[in-house]
Formats: structure tokens, sequence, C-alpha cells
């Protein structure tokens, strides 16, 4: 993880290039409804939290051409230059 660069301002970068990412995992476990506790507060998981708060997923499948992992990885670049 890059502290100090937008997760979202990523993404639209990635976006505008056609390359795909998503956000799977927004909502960390100990957090969503669905498994309240009244044990588990925010803060409890700190790497958790921080980990939903900042991770993206890119495209990685067997399918990937040599031409689209450079595509995908000098767009990542690209925008990481730029906002450092």
């Amino acid at each position: 993880m890059l502290r100090g660069v937008s997760r979202t301002a990523l993404r639209e970068h990635l976006e505008s290039k056609g390359v795909p990412s998503m956000i799977y995992y927004p909502i960390p476990l100990h957090m969503q409804k669905a498994y309240t506790d009244p044990r588990y507060k925010h803060g409890d998981f700190p790497v958790t939290e921080d980990l939903c708060a900042h991770v993206i997923s890119l495209p990685m499948h067997t399918e990937l051409s040599q031409e689209d992992l450079a595509h995908i990885t000098s767009s990542v670049l690209e925008f990481v230059n730029r906002s450092m």
C-alpha cells in the first residue's frame, strides 16, 4: 500500500486507461451487520480496517498477455509517479 495515494483517484485513473479494478472488501467483517458482535468495535482490528480502506484488486488471471500486464503496470506507475 502506498500512503498518501487516493484509492478513489487511482481507480478513476485506471478506469480512464481501460484498466478494471475492484474493491472486494470495503467493510471489515466485524463491522458488517450480519456479523455484529458486542465484543468487537471499530478499532479492534486495525490491520483489517486499514486494508479494507486502502486495498484494490487489479486484473490477475492466466489470460493476461504481456502487453496487458505492461499496460496495467505502466498505468499504476504513471498515477503513483504523478501523485508523489
